[in-house]
């Protein structure tokens, strides 16, 4: 566990800085800068402060317009933008996940089906996953926060994807991925299990739409790596003048270049987040 990256919050959760991964080169991800969350909505005037505190001035919501209606944000007064980049999906959509399994419309989701999901998800909002790296590249932007209500699928993604460009080692994102479960979703597991029980449905079968399996985001960065690897090779190869490795050959980097992120923002991405 990265105690010194989690904030604990009343009314969140899966708050925590993404910063202090090394990232080749001798360097590290720069702490203070790039914050995750899940929803923002029960934060509590403590939690306020302590946010406030961590001069967080941007704010990006990945929500939906039903997701944000039913839980309207609480921000703190340092916050000078709050941007939407609805990442519209069906975990926690419409209707979540959770609610569809009570509902007896879904009795097990498997990791191949949190893989699909993902997946998905990318492909649909790739510009708006490139417009977040865009974002965080913009040293006025920060510190940035991005959130979505679980802080666990899109969220994810978009850590995922920004460790990624910051030239991060693959299991140590993947790490950062499973954090969420040591965070949020053992207890929401351990909440829901008799609630399931009631209704026929074990926990085990629908452990990967409450927890962050490794596997489910292994699978999709070695899917981009197949689409985009290339992509990103030559990039690094025009801006650095060198032979792209494993590393550098991440096809996330790609992916992100192909939705419309700028190279020089890129750039501009590890020169500021990188020290």
């Amino acid at each position: 566990m990265r105690r010194d990256a989690v904030i604990t919050l009343e009314g969140a959760n899966n708050c925590r800085d993404i910063g202090g991964y090394p990232a080749g080169g001798g360097r590290h991800v720069r702490m203070g800068a790039l914050f995750r969350s899940d929803r923002l909505s029960a934060l509590s005037l403590d939690d306020l402060e302590e946010l406030g505190s961590r001069g967080i001035r941007t704010v990006v919501d990945f929500r939906a317009g039903p997701e944000i209606e039913r839980d309207r944000s609480r921000l703190w007064p340092g916050v000078t933008s709050h941007i939407s980049l609805p990442v519209g999906d069906t975990v926690d959509g419409d209707i979540s996940m959770v609610d569809q399994i009570f509902e007896g419309r879904l009795r097990s989701v498997s990791e191949d089906d949190m893989a699909g999901l993902y997946l998905q998800m990318i492909s649909t909002y790739g510009e708006r996953f490139a417009q977040l790296v865009t974002i965080a590249a913009d040293v006025d932007h920060l510190p940035m926060l991005f959130h979505c209500t679980a802080g666990k699928d899109r969220s994810g993604i978009a850590s995922a994807l920004l460790l990624e460009a910051l030239g991060v080692a693959r299991e140590t994102v993947l790490d950062d991925y499973c954090l969420t479960n040591e965070l949020r979703s053992h207890q929401r597991m351990a909440e829901l299990a008799p609630e399931f029980a009631k209704i026929g449905i074990s926990i085990d079968d629908v452990r990967a739409i409450l927890s962050a399996p490794r596997g489910v985001m292994a699978a999709v960065l070695a899917d981009l790596d197949v689409r985009f690897g290339d992509v990103g090779a030559a990039v690094h190869e025009s801006l650095n003048g060198s032979t792209a490795d494993e590393r550098t050959r991440s096809g996330a980097v790609g992916y992100l270049l192909a939705h419309g992120l700028d190279p020089a923002a890129l750039e501009m991405l590890r020169a500021n987040l990188l020290i």
